[in-house]
């Protein structure tokens, strides 16, 4: 079901994302199969939302480059994951920010929340002592829920060699250890903080209470970032990774992002989740963005509400966000968003003007 809303959402010949397709019988087949192949079947049927048209921008700044890249990241989902975010979306752009403006149910957005987090974390511990995290770190995000952990798995690429990296983090105060084989970085629980003497190593230690994270080098490029809250040592998702076959969903990221450069964002979620912004649950989301304009993103969100579409419609247009300034709370106003039941399609164009409203700190 996930998958044909994501295959549904990538025709870069029709359109930013997506194309109409005829109905006849199909809908027939949908209503013999519940609301699972409603959801899919919606997204393949509709036809695009209003476009919200805006002023031609000059050399991008926020989406990366069209260059062809790999995808390195994405073998690392856990096939049991149902729930995931690939982005390339520069690290400028608050995500938290669109998944708010676009209505992505909270628990999806913890992922995002996540991936953030991590950073932040990640450039205090280097403060000082290694080059920031944004000179050795790749663009590219993959972030997805196993279904029984306590928060998202982070998967992120380097750009350094390996043993620089291991540098930066034995002086920003994580200790070394091999769990299953794998080389791990972990603050000491209960640790203070306080300096070590000079001649040990690290040089300082990290408080678990100030970077709760365990990373875990899956390659010599490639790192695995988790709570240290997860049962046990953690490793299982990431393992399961690496053994077992690939899951219909990899499969599918891996296919949309090496056939379309365009694409800088595809988040899928599966639910029943809780969402916020309408009065119903939330059976499915995605939100998938592509590059516009150069320097612009195009997104466009398909909704599946547990309740009526018609009345989801009218709660997500009604929204007034609390604690966003005035010319973003214009952001929510342009967002067009249509009933397709069983699904909402909402859908709008970033400029790159709206993305500096969008900037983590402000701008």
């Amino acid at each position: 079901m996930i998958m044909r809303m994501m295959q549904s959402m990538r025709s870069p010949r029709s359109g930013p994302l997506g194309s109409p397709h005829g109905t006849g019988g199909a809908r027939a087949w949908w209503l013999s199969l519940g609301t699972g192949a409603a959801l899919a079947l919606a997204a393949c049927e509709s036809q695009p939302a209003p476009v919200i048209e805006a002023a031609p921008v000059a050399a991008a700044e926020v989406a990366p480059p069209a260059a062809a890249v790999t995808h390195a990241l994405i073998p690392w989902l856990d096939p049991d994951a149902g729930s995931a975010v690939y982005t390339r979306v520069d690290a400028r752009v608050d995500l938290e920010a669109v998944a708010r403006l676009f209505a992505i149910p909270p628990r999806a957005a913890h992922m995002f929340r996540d991936l953030q987090a991590f950073d932040d974390g990640l450039a205090a511990l280097m403060d000082g002592v290694a080059p920031a995290p944004a000179t050795w770190l790749r663009a590219e995000a993959l972030a997805y829920l196993p279904p029984i952990a306590r928060g998202p798995y982070l998967v992120r690429g380097l750009s350094r060699p390996r043993a620089e990296v291991e540098g930066f983090l034995l002086a920003g105060g994580l200790e070394r250890a091999v769990m299953e084989g794998l080389v791990t970085y972990s603050p000491l629980p209960g640790d203070s903080g306080e300096p070590t003497a000079p001649e040990a190593l690290p040089v300082r230690r990290a408080p678990a209470a100030a970077f709760p994270w365990r990373i875990v080098f899956l390659e010599d490029d490639v790192i695995g970032c988790y709570s240290l809250g997860e049962i046990g040592g953690g490793l299982g998702p990431l393992t399961a990774a690496r053994d077992l076959p690939a899951s219909e969903l990899e499969t599918r990221l891996t296919q949309e992002f090496a056939e379309d450069p365009e694409m800088v964002l595809d988040l899928v979620a599966s639910g029943p989740t809780l969402s916020l912004d309408i009065s119903d649950d939330v059976g499915a989301v995605r939100l998938g963005m592509r590059r516009w304009e150069r320097s612009g993103l195009d997104g466009e969100l398909i909704l599946h509400p547990l309740g009526d579409p018609e009345v989801a419609t009218k709660q997500l247009e009604a929204r007034k966000p609390a604690g966003e300034t005035d010319v973003v709370r214009e952001l929510y106003d342009r967002i067009a968003f249509t009933p397709e039941p069983p699904v909402v399609r909402g859908r709008l164009q970033l400029a790159e003007a709206d993305l500096r409203l969008l900037a983590r700190g402000g701008g």
